[in-house]
C-alpha cells in the first residue's frame, strides 16, 4: 500500500512539473552531488531522473557521454553531461 501511494506521488507531481522545471531541479540535484565529489551518483541522478518523467526523453547514446564520464572519474566531463539537458 505505501509503495502504491509513493507511485501516486510521484506520478501526480510529475503531470503537475513542466518538463523544463524538472530538468532544472534535477540538474541542481545532480550538480550538488558532484560538487562534493559524488561523480559516479551525480550522472546516476540524472540519468534516473531523465527517464522518469514523460517530457524527458534521452537518446541513450546521449547518456553514454555521463557513463563515460562516470567510469573514468571525470568530473569536468560529468558537468558537461549534466548541464547539456535543457
Amino acid at each position: 500500500m505505501a509503495s502504491e501511494n509513493a507511485r501516486l506521488l510521484v506520478s501526480l507531481t510529475l503531470s503537475t512539473v513542466t518538463g523544463e522545471q524538472y530538468v532544472e531541479r534535477n540538474k541542481e540535484r545532480a550538480l550538488a552531488l558532484l560538487r562534493v565529489g559524488r561523480i559516479r551518483q551525480a550522472v546516476a541522478s540524472m540519468m534516473m531522473d531523465m527517464r522518469k518523467h514523460p517530457d524527458c526523453g534521452v537518446p541513450h547514446a546521449i547518456h553514454t557521454i555521463g557513463i563515460s564520464a562516470a567510469a573514468a572519474g571525470d568530473a569536468a566531463l560529468a558537468r558537461v553531461y549534466i548541464e547539456g539537458f535543457n
